[in-house]
Order: C-alpha cells, then sequence, then structure tokens
C-alpha cells in the first residue's frame, strides 16, 4: 500500500472530517489532507489513488470535480465528494455521476460513510462492487448487523468463508466469532451467505453499469455461485444476467434485498437480548 499512487487526497478544512475520512480509509490506503483548491491542484500533479472532496462550504461547488477533471487530464482517478442532503450545491449530484465527473456523492446525514469511503479507497478492481454490496446491505439488513457486513465486506479478499472470517478478527477465533454473533441473534454463517449473494449480484451491477451498448457480458455461471443463488434467489447466474438484461439492474438490485431478507428471515432473534429470544426445539 505504500507509495504516491496509493494515496487518497482529501480536500477539507474540517479538522473532525479530516480525522474522520483518514479512520475510515487508513487500513486500506494512505491517506492526505489538504485545505485549499490551489494546494490539491498542485498535489494532484502527482498520482493519487483517489480524490475525495468534503462538499460543504468553502469547497461546495458543483464546477469543482470539472476543474479537477481538467487538471487530472487522461489521469482516471476517482472523484467522490461527501456531503449532507441539504447542501444545494449537490442537488444536481446525479447529473455529475452520470457524466463521469464524479464517481459517487455519499451523504453524512443519510448513509453510513466510513464504511463507503473505505469501499472507495480499496483497489480500483473491487472497490465499485464493494461499494454496491455495502449500499445493498444497508438496505436489507437490521441496522443492529451494519457493522459486522461492513466488516465482513471490507475485509473479503476472495476467500469468503467463516473460517476466513474469523481469522481476521482480532480474536482470530471461530469460537469467538460465534459468541460475539450469538449476542445480537445470528450466526457468522448467515451472514457470510449473505456477503457471497451480494457479491455475485453485485458483479452483475458492476458489468451492467459497464457494458457496451445493447448487450451484457454474461456471469459466469460457476458451480459455486450457482448452488448460492439457487438456493437463495431461486436463480442461476444467468438468470440474473438475463433479470438484469430485460427489467433493469434495479430488479436486480431488488431481488438481492429480498434475498438477503430471506436470509435473516429465520433469525427472529436478531436485535432482542439473549433473555427474550425463544428457545431452541
Amino acid at each position: 500500500m505504500s507509495g504516491s499512487s496509493r494515496s487518497v487526497v482529501i480536500l477539507s478544512d474540517s479538522v473532525a472530517m479530516k480525522l474522520r475520512l483518514r479512520d475510515a480509509m487508513a487500513p486500506y490506503a494512505q491517506v492526505e489532507c489538504v485545505t485549499s483548491e490551489p494546494e490539491l491542484l498542485q498535489r494532484i500533479s502527482r498520482p493519487a489513488h483517489l480524490l475525495v472532496i468534503h462538499g460543504v462550504p468553502p469547497f461546495a461547488d458543483a464546477r469543482l470535480p470539472a476543474r479537477l477533471r481538467h487538471a487530472l487530464r487522461d489521469a482516471l482517478v476517482p472523484i467522490i465528494v461527501v456531503t449532507t442532503s441539504r447542501e444545494p450545491a449537490w442537488h444536481l449530484g446525479r447529473a455529475l455521476i452520470t457524466s463521469g465527473q464524479v464517481e459517487d456523492i455519499i451523504l453524512t446525514d443519510c448513509e453510513r460513510v466510513d464504511a463507503l469511503v473505505a469501499a472507495w479507497s480499496l483497489d480500483r478492481d473491487r472497490c465499485r462492487q464493494k461499494v454496491e454490496a455495502l449500499r445493498l446491505a444497508h438496505e436489507s439488513a437490521p441496522e443492529i448487523l451494519h457493522p459486522f457486513l461492513e466488516d465482513l465486506l471490507l475485509r473479503d479478499t476472495g476467500d469468503l468463508s467463516v473460517g476466513a472470517w474469523a481469522a481476521k478478527t482480532p480474536e482470530g477465533s471461530r469460537f469467538a466469532l460465534h459468541r460475539e454473533l450469538s449476542k445480537v441473534g445470528v450466526s457468522p454463517s448467515r451472514l457470510v451467505d449473505v456477503a457471497r449473494v451480494l457479491n455475485v449480484v453485485t458483479r452483475v451491477l458492476e458489468r451492467g453499469g459497464a457494458r457496451a451498448k445493447g448487450r451484457m457480458a454474461a456471469l459466469p455461471d460457476v458451480r459455486a455461485a450457482r448452488r448460492l443463488l439457487t438456493r437463495t434467489l431461486g436463480m442461476s447466474p444467468s438468470d440474473v444476467t438475463h433479470l438484469a438484461r430485460e427489467q433493469g439492474l434495479e430488479a436486480v438490485r431488488e431481488r438481492a434485498r429480498q434475498a438477503v431478507r430471506l436470509i435473516l428471515r429465520e433469525s427472529d432473534a436478531i436485535g432482542r437480548p439473549a433473555s427474550a429470544r425463544r428457545p431452541e426445539r
């Protein structure tokens, strides 16, 4: 992770926000902070991994991303904006995303900012997929499970299993992981299933967002993905790809939300104290 090409550069004059964003992204990349637009323009003359604009005054300016893109020339550096839903400068943010001026606008009063900016600081070949997976997790799982799903999705490097997850926790044991999750009424294997479903589905969403006109690359119909989707969505990988092609990406998102809720439905003790849960039969 060393080297200027892996640096995330934050534009903000808020000490609190700079510390918050630095803490969120520090495990995944180097973080540098600048406090003015001229300083940022000077900094991006050298390679950067990601630019983060704290889009509140004095940086509440929807034209700022265009100026940065012009300065970056052909450098493919993602730009994200962290702001609030009350800031009028970014009310047309969807148009900025569609035009490619920014990759994302994260709302501090509506979203779990720390996890989303951490996902954007990941390697470019997986950050978009993880951002999509995190948003779907937040929309479909109970709030009490969000920290666990964030930890699982952000730590995932391809070996997504209970054992691999447990090994990456501070205690490093399955027993400790089971004990911690039993407090909120869910098993590690159930959350791993949720993460696997989100990973498979968001691969379709990522490919669909970058597809050529009129054509979408099919999701690889591998055995593990087929078994997982058949069990949770009642669909094959090719069915998911067909749904995206015929009904759009939002239909795929909704099926993913339904699948997550279905996986967690049997955990009806989620969020209740252990003493209030029904005994197992």
